[in-house]
């Protein structure tokens, strides 16, 4: 009965960060770029690894549930029209590469850039594309490929030139990533090292100049896996109630 406290607790703690997570996803459905969290349960072994091995206590009953994992989902969001030239929506795999004040490597979907106070090209909160691209301060027209390449009329040319190139990021496991908040992503052994290319290359996605990426919490769903986690929680509360009471009878019998 004892053990049935510490199963009915873990539930409760499990499906609290469920619950969290969910939280957080309803609270980003109107962040630009934003990946929806998923979490993992695994079950709670009562054997050590070694006694497994051995092949003891092959009845043996768990000892509840944990978070395994609570991982990005990589499913594209919709398409936001903003029709400011600065804005890029990636349709596809990759990230953008920007640098953060230390000097790493951080990668977004995010796509809603600026004009930093030195012309360099960088994202909303103020880090600039991993690319160093610089735009003059005299250029307009600015037009933006599928493919990434940036080009602009300079002042007392007729023609446009290009000014520079965007790339995108790429990883084995996207999954893998670990959010650092801010809507980035660090790298992770799990996730493997970024592979850069252009946009449109075998592998990489497009870019839409334009448009951002909204989020990709879909409301129904979010809802319904609500519901469920809230159901849950109860139940496990139930059972941690029921032991209880068990317990408590049996501490007052009459002997």
């Amino acid at each position: 009965m004892i053990d049935a406290l510490h199963i009915a607790a873990s539930g409760l703690t499990s499906q609290q960060e469920q619950i969290d997570v969910i939280s957080n996803n309803l609270a980003n459905m109107q962040t630009p770029g934003y990946k929806r969290s998923r979490v993992a349960f695994a079950d709670v072994s009562s054997l050590t690894p070694a006694q497994a091995k051995e092949g003891l206590g092959v009845n043996e009953v768990g000892a509840g549930t944990r978070i395994a994992n609570t991982a990005p989902v990589m499913v594209d969001g919709t398409m936001q029209e903003t029709n400011n030239p600065w804005d890029l929506a990636i349709q596809g795999a990759g990230f953008f590469e920007v640098e953060n004040g230390d000097g790493d490597r951080l990668y977004t979907r995010a796509g809603a850039l600026k004009i930093d106070g030195d012309g360099y090209l960088a994202t909303a909160s103020g880090q600039r594309l991993a690319q160093g691209i610089q735009v003059p301060a005299d250029a307009t027209h600015i037009a933006i490929g599928t493919n990434g390449e940036i080009r602009g009329q300079l002042a007392g040319d007729k023609e446009t030139t290009v000014i520079g190139q965007i790339e995108l990021a790429t990883f084995a496991a996207p999954e893998g990533l670990r959010s650092v908040g801010g809507n980035q992503f660090a790298a992770t052994d799990t996730s493997g090292d970024a592979t850069v290319g252009k946009p449109g290359d075998a592998g990489f996605g497009t870019v839409t100049q334009g448009f951002i990426e909204g989020s990709n919490v879909d409301l129904v769903s979010e809802m319904s896996t609500l519901v469920l986690a809230q159901r849950a929680y109860q139940l496990n509360a139930r059972v941690l109630q029921a032991s209880d009471q068990i317990l408590d009878t049996i501490n007052n019998l009459n002997r």
